[in-house]
């Protein structure tokens, strides 16, 4: 049976993303959106796997140690858990642009292993996200793509509107 899957950017369009640094390095600066809460949990509510895809430029080296990643990485989890939201599977990207990678958005070398298994309904999954890069995603995996102002709140509107449009 096909399955139908949310592919969701994290920073922008889940938690805040600084406009400054574009990193959530530190708890003091996470912050989930207004809706997302809301949003995944109607999400999963409409039978959609939660799967979040996100560049993170230079994850692992000296500007951006693992460590200052993952605090705020598992308080986010930590808060969407205690709302019953669980991920089905996270893809991270940590090399920078430059590095012109296989796998960064909008490329899908991150996801395209796991793809063949996946058994994905083309029709019914979307990808949600702030940046050209999450619309370039949804363009190369060929599934439709719901935008996300950057630190706005969920666009739970169009997500409901896309669930109860007819496929």
């Amino acid at each position: 049976m096909m399955k139908k899957y949310v592919f969701l950017d994290r920073d922008g369009t889940l938690i805040f993303e600084p406009q400054n640094s574009y990193q959530i390095d530190s708890i003091d600066k996470l912050l989930i959106l207004d809706g997302a809460i809301d949003g995944l949990k109607l999400l999963l509510q409409s039978g959609y796997s939660l799967v979040l895809v996100t560049n993170q430029d230079g994850l692992g080296t000296k500007s951006f140690p693992g460590k200052d990643f993952e605090k705020p990485q598992k308080k986010m989890l930590r808060i969407f858990r205690k709302n019953g939201i669980a991920f089905d599977i996270i893809f991270i990207c940590p090399h920078f642009p430059n590095e012109n990678c296989p796998c960064r958005k909008p490329k899908t070398g991150l996801v395209e292993e796991w793809l063949k298994t996946a058994e994905m309904d083309r029709k019914k999954s979307l990808v949600c996200g702030d940046r050209e890069t999450d619309r370039g995603f949804a363009d190369n995996l060929h599934i439709p793509f719901i935008q996300a102002k950057t630190n706005g709140e969920f666009p739970i509107a169009n997500i409901r509107k896309f669930i109860e449009s007819p496929a």
